[in-house]
């Protein structure tokens, strides 16, 4: 049975935003060429135009758009596990999923404004609402800012993310202890025996998120890669 013209229409897009991430991670935005998404995703150029009007910029930003995400970021108790869990989630994420990488590396493309910095202005404001709320149930210790911890905690995030791009299987465990760091400097000693700072957290949260299938099918392929038969 044929698909529906929507359907085969949402598909179609979804493989190309795919074989775009998996360019844009590996070559960067201003090596990537269209050609090369359209060769990957095997259609011509109309019909990248068709969902992607306005080309390149077009398809980099529905990847940045996707491939940035809090879905860990779930209400928690302690409410700083939510910030946690964000973290190390997407942490995980990161080396294993192509779309998420690519996000990863398009975000700090200083040259491009459409997408350079997207993932610090989409997670500071929702980072400072849960540091907020962590403060409103007495997890914090006296005088910390929301604000400012947020700020300081997703730049940290960015700045880890960046460096660990040499070795991105680094990546989670990097992340666990600069969210380590952070928390020991804000959260009372009652709270901080409460919270799950492990990087195994990050592999349980992903594989029971929508991510789960990509992720499980890129350890997968990257099994297979180190370890040939």
């Amino acid at each position: 049975m044929r698909q529906p013209v929507q359907r085969r229409s949402i598909d179609k897009r979804q493989e190309l935003v795919a074989a775009a991430a998996r360019v844009f991670a590996e070559k960067g935005y201003y090596r990537t060429t269209i050609e090369d998404i359209t060769t990957l995703a095997g259609v011509g150029r109309g019909a990248f135009y068709h969902y992607f009007n306005k080309g390149k910029s077009d398809v980099a930003t529905a990847v940045v758009t996707e491939g940035f995400t809090m879905d860990a970021a779930v209400p928690m108790l302690p409410r700083i596990q939510s910030v946690v869990d964000a973290s190390i989630a997407l942490a995980t994420l990161t080396p294993v999923v192509p779309v998420v990488k690519a996000a990863a590396r398009l975000a700090t493309e200083q040259d491009h404004p459409d997408f350079y910095g997207h993932l610090v202005r989409l997670y500071i404001p929702q980072v400072t609402q849960l540091i907020q709320q962590a403060k409103e149930f007495g997890e914090l210790q006296p005088g910390v800012d929301p604000a400012v911890t947020a700020e300081a905690w997703v730049m940290l995030y960015s700045g880890t993310d960046q460096h660990a791009r040499l070795d991105y299987r680094r990546l989670p465990q990097k992340i666990a202890q600069a969210n380590a760091v952070i928390v020991r400097g804000i959260v009372t000693p009652e709270t901080a025996l409460k919270l799950d700072m492990s990087v195994q957290r990050g592999d349980l949260l992903v594989r029971q998120s929508r991510w789960a299938k990509e992720y499980i099918e890129g350890l997968e392929a990257a099994a297979s890669v180190s370890s040939p038969t």
